[in-house]
């Protein structure tokens, strides 16, 4: 899934990102809520989305990155999950169905929590990719 879908939140990644973590956060929230994630759900993605986001390393950050700052380039990661997330859920055939996959800490998760964890990795990546250098 992250193959899949890497590429075109890469081409998203161009410049600094012109909204602010808690409202891209907020509008996550609103997305998952609206997509018939359970609170539990929810919850559990809202707490791995931060914890990835805080694991930026700021130190590593490029010249793009210094100058869009920490926090913008953790907004773009949102922003991003918020933009192809309603695609790849639309995509999912029974979506409340259990993965058999573990991620995060969580044993079987469902197929939608899969895909919101892929989007999230594959934002992610791309952000890694623009506003850092280096290993």
């Amino acid at each position: 899934m992250l193959v899949a879908f890497g590429a075109p939140a890469a081409e998203g990644a161009q410049s600094c990102p012109q909204v602010s973590y808690s409202a891209e956060r907020a509008r996550l929230q609103k997305l998952l809520a609206a997509n018939a994630f359970s609170r539990e759900e929810s919850a559990f993605l809202l707490k791995g989305v931060d914890q990835r986001l805080r694991e930026l390393p700021k130190v590593r950050l490029n010249a793009q990155g210094a100058e869009c700052g920490i926090q913008a380039v953790r907004a773009f990661v949102l922003g991003c999950v918020n933009e192809t997330l309603p695609d790849i859920l639309t995509s999912l055939r029974t979506p409340s169905a259990k993965s058999g996959q573990a991620y995060w800490g969580k044993a079987d998760v469902s197929r939608r929590e899969a895909g919101a964890i892929g989007m999230i990795h594959a934002c992610r990546a791309a952000a890694m990719e623009t506003f850092f250098s280096g290993p």
